[in-house]
């Protein structure tokens, strides 16, 4: 196809063209400019999309990458309690020094409204007390979609060699959990029609796996 440039060139050789010649040379001069430019923001676009996706995704990987660490360093709390406060498919409390300053918060992962919340909890006082009043509560990753297919926590027991699909019967038994497996579907869409991504990690309690 002529570049426009070559059209104009084309016709400015002739004697003499027409009004109506001039303005289709106008006509299809603009059309070819607005479908570049066109073009040119659609692959703007899409590639502004596709950046966003990969650092979504890369966010709620590393967020539940460090929840995981935590889990996998529960431990007592600094009053001496197991380390598994209570265990539910949509929440889980325990025992883990988040901050390493030696002494252990109280962290509550919960499901809000499709997001992930967490809470902590620094013991204070003297005896040491973990004030519920006291928790500091923020959001940990937005945009979950739960599903009852798949619930956010699964717990599994001493047996569990990663084959298992059966997870502890409900209500959890916390002195039973070995393994703690996470699981959310995420919308990491920028556009109206939520895309879900699954994403799902599985730890190991360090301390109670000899237990």
């Amino acid at each position: 196809m002529a570049r426009p440039s070559h059209v104009l060139a084309l016709l400015k050789e002739r004697k003499g063209f027409s009004i109506l010649e001039f303005l289709v040379v106008i006509i299809i001069f603009s059309i070819l400019v607005v479908v570049i430019t066109k073009f040119r923001s659609d692959i703007g676009a899409v590639q502004d999309l596709i950046t966003k996706r990969l650092t979504g995704r890369r966010d709620v990987d590393q967020a539940l990458q460090a929840m995981a660490s935590e889990i996998r360093g529960a431990g007592p709390s600094s009053l001496g309690a197991y380390p598994i406060e209570s265990a539910a498919t949509s929440s889980f409390v325990f025992f883990s020094d988040v901050d390493r300053d030696g002494v252990f918060e109280r962290v509550r992962y919960f499901l809000g409204t499709s997001t992930l919340e967490k809470g902590i909890i620094e013991p204070s006082g003297n005896p040491l007390v973990y004030a519920t009043s006291s928790e500091s509560v923020s959001t940990f990753v937005q945009g979950v979609m739960p599903t009852s297919t798949a619930p956010i926590f699964a717990y599994y027991g001493a047996s569990y060699t990663g084959a298992q699909t059966s997870s502890l019967p409900l209500p959890i038994d916390v002195t039973s959990v070995r393994v703690v497996r996470v699981s959310l579907y995420v919308d990491i869409s920028t556009s109206t029609s939520p895309t879900p991504a699954f994403f799902t990690h599985t730890v190991t309690v360090r301390n109670l796996r000899g237990n």
